[in-house]
């Protein structure tokens, strides 16, 4: 098993072929950071780039297709609301007052030219945290897995289970999985998070979000739909059951009970 840093935390990469995806998940890291110098950031700064890096392309139409999907609850136009809000360079750098998330309908995402309305600058985040751990577990050869962070990318012959960190602390608990190939995301609002404020934020408040949930984990059978759907777990039920499809979706609200989501209803659940 390979452990390094990236993507703003520790990666676990195991199995058949994981120097190539330690090194697939590297190189996106640095094309897609915003916290030094990159692609990314050159496209913030200067509003356009020609014959932009084909792997920024394909993570920003990624980023735009989920906006679609979501109606824009997960978007990549956060980064001045974010930064409004607190997560600058540091968590809880400042705290401005409410910013306006912009419309990405106009953003321009072509293989020869990307170019970003007056005003929008993107911050791929979790969306492109899961976009490059799937894309790197294509190197990854029979039985093993990605894990960025708790976000985790896995395929197992046989039957396993996931550890899931509960938020107010006591024993780990685990989620049974069948064989296959598995996307395990967990999104929570008391991690990266400052007096005020934390890093999930509300496009349509231009806050962080407010929920009775504190921690949402979702198994699905690809990883950048589970990102998504903690997100929807947190901003709209409504939203989140129309995309649940088989997808488990998990959550341990303020008074600690661990819920999940069946039937367009969250219900107590039992911790093994």
């Amino acid at each position: 098993m390979l452990l390094f840093d990236a993507l703003g935390t520790q990666i676990k990469v195991s199995g058949e072929g994981e120097a190539a995806a330690a090194q697939e998940i590297r190189c996106l890291g640095e094309l897609l950071t915003r916290f030094k110098p990159s692609a990314l950031t050159t496209l913030n700064t200067t509003g356009e780039l020609a014959n932009p890096p084909l792997d920024l392309v394909r993570a920003v139409s990624h980023a735009l297709d989920v906006a679609r999907r979501t109606g824009g609850l997960v978007t990549p136009a956060i980064l001045p609301v974010l930064e409004a809000a607190g997560y600058a360079g540091r968590l809880g750098d400042h705290w401005g007052s409410a910013a306006r998330v912009p419309d990405t309908s106009e953003i321009v995402c072509a293989p020869e030219l990307l170019r970003l309305p007056a005003g929008t600058r993107l911050d791929l985040g979790g969306t492109a945290k899961s976009w490059i751990a799937q894309r790197a577990f294509t190197q990854l050869h029979g039985d093993g897995f990605i894990d960025a962070g708790g976000d985790m990318m896995l395929r197992q012959s046989g039957r396993f289970a996931v550890e899931i960190e509960r938020p107010f602390g006591g024993p780990a608990m685990y989620l049974e999985c069948p064989p296959g190939v598995w996307g395990v995301a967990t999104s929570s609002t008391l991690k990266r998070a400052w007096t005020g404020g934390h890093h999930l934020i509300d496009p349509r408040t231009g806050r962080p979000l407010e929920s009775g949930l504190v921690q949402v984990t979702v198994i699905a059978r690809a990883l950048t739909d589970a990102e998504v759907l903690t997100k929807l777990a947190f901003l709209e039920e409504g939203r989140l059951d129309q995309l649940q499809h088989q997808a488990q979706v998990y959550a341990f609200d303020r008074e600690s009970q661990f819920l999940t989501r069946r039937g367009g209803r969250w219900q107590t659940a039992r911790i093994d």
